[in-house]
């Protein structure tokens, strides 16, 4: 994931001086962020650093929301920086060539197109389409930071965190749909019964669309064969001897199946179109709910 470092924060706090009192509460206050107690920092008189130290002052960054909400702090100020130098306000490139780097260097992605900044290095991704499927989707990025950062430098770590990632992916899905599952069940069980809670089992299909039943039941097998790999490499259960071919390359692989079936999961929970919502239509209407 991304760290907040001095550096970085030195790097906000900068740009922060440079704005009305006015425009860095919209900043916080957009994202969700309250206005905490007066911090006051001795040999430094700056109203403006002292406001956004107030703000800081209320997160948790060991929180995964939080340390969203901040991020998109970033995101929005670098965002700023890119459209004003792109429509002539501005001729700073240094400064958003800065921007760019200490975020990068610091463990963040970085659209260099957009400005759009966004947590963890390059290991797994989720649409924000998808994500958004989720009331709290807390866990799921907790797990994508995790990869973002395992992935090149403890594959093993990785391929266990992409069996968790599917895991809490199958239980965030059946809870939306209002589906129960007990403490014990396992990652098999809880794929069959997310996909089935939105009509993706592959027995649902028809005869007519066999390609697509056999997309489906794939989707089963990549989860199946992620968790066949963790069982044999990962770092879950006590080895005697460490399984040394595991390279990043593995891990990738591993993780993108993981990907792959996530990310269908929440889009179609999140799909207002999907199959599934017609047929929990039905049910309600068949027990007299009005939609």
């Amino acid at each position: 994931m991304g760290w907040f470092t001095p550096r970085l924060m030195r790097l906000l706090s900068d740009e922060l001086t440079a704005m009305p009192v006015r425009q860095i509460d919209a900043l916080f206050d957009d994202r969700g962020i309250v206005l905490g107690p007066p911090q006051p920092r001795e040999n430094d008189e700056s109203v403006r650093r002292e406001r956004m130290r107030r703000y800081l002052a209320t997160l948790d960054l060991n929180g995964s929301a939080d340390v969203q909400r901040l991020t998109t702090v970033f995101s929005d100020v670098l965002q700023k920086i890119f459209n004003d130098t792109g429509a002539g306000w501005g001729n700073d490139d240094g400064l958003r060539d800065k921007w760019c780097r200490i975020l990068r260097e610091d463990g963040f992605q970085v659209d260099e197109a957009t400005g759009v900044v966004r947590l963890g290095r390059v290991g797994a991704q989720l649409t924000e389409h998808a994500l958004n499927a989720l009331p709290d989707p807390q866990s799921i990025h907790d797990h994508l930071r995790r990869l973002g950062d395992s992935v090149d430098t403890d594959p093993r770590l990785a391929v266990s965190t992409a069996k968790a990632l599917i895991e809490s992916t199958a239980k965030c899905v059946l809870t939306s749909r209002g589906r129960s599952y007990t403490r014990a069940a396992k990652v098999p069980a809880l794929v069959t019964a997310a996909q089935e809670s939105l009509g993706l089992a592959a027995k649902s299909v028809s005869d007519e669309d066999r390609a697509l039943r056999q997309a489906l039941q794939s989707l089963v097998t990549l989860t199946q064969s992620v968790t066949e790999v963790r069982n044999n490499v990962g770092i879950d259960h006590g080895a005697e001897e460490v399984p040394r071919w595991v390279r990043p390359r593995h891990a990738r692989l591993v993780v993108g199946a993981a990907q792959v079936w996530c990310q269908f999961m929440l889009e179609t929970l999140a799909d207002p179109d999907a199959p599934w919502r017609r047929s929990a239509s039905r049910s309600r209407r068949s027990n007299g709910t009005l939609i």
